[in-house]
């Protein structure tokens, strides 16, 4: 079997050669460019060996213990918490990819375990439409790593900075997207996220983050798909369980509130200056929020008595409640969501005015 190793860059993609060896991976605590692909070829062919094989399989590529013509491994980006690289299986003519995340410090690679866990529990519980397989997780070395789905033609989309969003699409061309495609990738990032709502007790995933690159979409022609592609946490803000009946509806303001705001939080670029998505993303994050409400499986008086309290409120009255229940963020997006609070809430209500006469 070939092992190719590459690492990604803005040029294409390098081959990996020795002298590579010692530079440090961006954000690796330490971590070398040696060290980091010596993990992912030990953990390819130990741990993570049977499930990369099954996954192969799975995905159409006759891959067995001595049918493997070629594994690709690639280091595909580097981030605050973990090191993604993606492993393309090639044999009979056909290939697989899938991806590793790979975390390099003690607080990541226990925050990756975790992830593990709650992408299966939460596809087993939900659904197992939006988000990534986990295969197989194991820590070796310093270094823990999850064997997981790879959503082929998906890409980061970030703000521009003009009140557009750009799709990283390195396969067709990075590109501006017009207004309608950008506010369905927006629309569905709600309607994911709603799906995994638990309305009992308030449950969501979150801390998520457009600038980091949570969300990625697929744009063929006037096609749009979007995927979720990691699960750093899940719970409640808030416990309104001494609120009595008013408790499932005070859980989905405060739900409701948070998401469709920072639906709209972003940096240019992902690393640059903070910005918020244009009002009209409020009303596009309505109607996912309301298709993902339908979609969870609840009784009529409940779906219907949480969009009835939500449609009781005023602007004024929205943009309180929602300062009020905001989740915990740093000090900057605090500060620039708090400002966007009297604008949004209105669109929100006018959104759900316009919903509710449909």
């Amino acid at each position: 079997m070939i092992i190719t190793r590459q690492i990604a860059s803005p040029q294409g993609w390098l081959d990996y050669r020795p002298e590579l060896g010692a530079v440090a991976v961006e954000g690796g605590d330490g971590l070398t460019y040696a060290a980091y692909f010596a993990g992912l070829e030990a953990f390819a062919g130990g741990q993570a060996n049977a499930a990369l094989l099954a996954a192969a399989m799975a995905a159409g590529c006759p891959a067995d213990r001595a049918g493997i013509d070629e594994l690709v491994i690639r280091a595909e980006k580097h981030g605050a918490l973990y090191h993604p690289a993606s492993l393309t299986v090639r044999a009979g003519g056909s290939e697989a990819k899938l991806c590793v995340n790979v975390a390099a410090t003690p607080a990541a690679a226990a925050m990756l375990e975790q992830e593990a866990g709650l992408l299966a529990g939460l596809r087993e519980r939900f659904s197992p439409d939006f988000l990534p397989c986990p295969y197989a997780f194991a820590a070796a070395n310093g270094l823990a790593f999850l064997l997981e789905d790879w959503f082929a033609g998906y890409h980061e989309f970030h703000q521009d900075g003009t009140g557009r969003v750009r799709l990283w699409d390195y396969d067709a061309g990075e590109r501006s997207l017009d207004a309608r495609t950008a506010l369905e990738i927006y629309r569905q990032a709600a309607h994911i996220l709603t799906r995994y709502y638990h309305a009992d007790s308030g449950a969501s995933i979150g801390p998520w983050h457009h600038a980091a690159g949570d969300f990625v979409a697929k744009v063929t022609g006037e096609a749009v798909s979007v995927r979720l592609i990691t699960v750093r946490g899940y719970g409640a803000g808030q416990d309104f369980t001494e609120a009595g009946p008013l408790a499932d509806k005070l859980a989905a303001l405060a739900f409701f509130t948070n998401m469709t705001l920072r639906l709209r939080l972003d940096r240019v670029e992902g690393v640059g200056e903070l910005v918020l998505a244009g009002e009209d993303v409020a009303a596009a994050a309505v109607e996912g929020f309301v298709s993902g409400l339908a979609a969870l499986g609840l009784d009529a008086p409940t779906r219907g008595g949480i969009l009835e309290f939500l449609r009781s409120f005023s602007p004024e009255e929205l943009a309180r409640a929602g300062s009020g229940l905001g989740w915990p963020c740093p000090e900057d997006e605090a500060a620039r969501l708090a400002r966007a609070w009297p604008a949004h809430a209105a669109a929100l209500v006018a959104a759900l005015g316009r919903l509710a006469g449909r």
